[in-house]
């Protein structure tokens, strides 16, 4: 039999055999996975890769880097990038709980990327504010000054009108020979220092102008030389309150899509 005869019978023996046809099945998938993957191991460099590492190379050191330095960076990254890759092939990345909290938290930036941003309502700025008022609103702060008269001195009425138009005339409340009390205090302070009623009425006075007041034996004049704290007006809150609204309708957001992410899988306790 010629030598072509046997390499044909060997030919056909062999096509005939399970195994044979199992490993060229398996070529051909690992060759069809190759066109369309691409060599794992080969890193490409692209444009937009070697732009990145001078945004960082700047950022980190003030300047862009120099045609030397840009080839360090790239050989880091390229070095960087092969033992990443091996790691993973490896399936080093399994089971480690900080690569796991790293791989996590670039997802939730990428949704939180992808989710879009609109503008809050009057009806919700407001129910937030009514939500959230701690986080905006200071204790008051009362700045006064007092002159107290005897109330049972007959005299008193007489002197309390003639320092009132004296402090009217724009005199100074500390030439006039008369005690002085104050001080700077919040609402709480107020209270227990001067009692309920009286601390109400100084409250309630204008800013800068002497007011008669009546405090248990003694009538007063009183000044509100400041009053501080409080919640800020409406133009000075608007900023902060969209601020922290957009940043709690996001979060919102973005645990809800996360949620959903985690909702795709299940988990299966084994013994072993």
């Amino acid at each position: 039999m010629s030598a072509t005869g046997v390499w044909r019978r060997r030919a056909a023996r062999l096509l005939a055999e399970p195994t044979v046809w199992f490993f060229l099945a398996g070529a051909s998938l690992f060759v069809a996975h190759r066109l369309v993957t691409g060599d794992p191991r080969l890193i490409v460099l692209t444009p937009g890769v070697k732009a990145e590492l001078a945004r960082q190379f700047r950022d980190t050191n003030g300047h862009p880097p120099t045609p030397a330095e840009m080839d360090d960076e790239i050989r880091t990254w390229a070095r960087e990038e092969a033992l990443s890759r091996e790691a993973v092939r490896e399936r080093l990345d399994r089971n480690d709980r900080t690569i796991r909290t790293v791989l996590a938290d670039k997802l939730r930036t990428r949704v939180a990327v992808g989710i879009p941003q609109r503008e809050p309502t009057p009806a919700e700025l407001a129910g937030w504010l009514a939500t959230h008022r701690s986080l905006y609103e200071t204790p008051r702060r009362y700045d006064y000054l007092s002159i107290a008269f005897p109330k049972d001195d007959p005299s008193s009425p007489a002197a309390l009108a003639k320092v009132e138009h004296t402090l009217e005339a724009g005199a100074d409340p500390r030439r006039l020979g008369r005690p002085i009390a104050g001080g700077d205090l919040t609402d709480a302070d107020l209270r227990q220092r001067l009692g309920p009623a009286l601390a109400a009425g100084i409250e309630g006075l204008p800013v800068g102008r002497w007011q008669r007041l009546t405090g248990g034996d003694a009538l007063l004049l009183v000044r509100l030389n400041a009053l501080d704290g409080g919640l800020p007006s409406a133009d000075e809150l608007r900023p902060r309150l969209v601020a922290d609204w957009h940043y709690a309708e996001r979060k919102q957001e973005v645990d809800r899509a996360v949620q959903a992410i985690v909702d795709r899988y299940h988990i299966e306790e084994r013994a072993r």
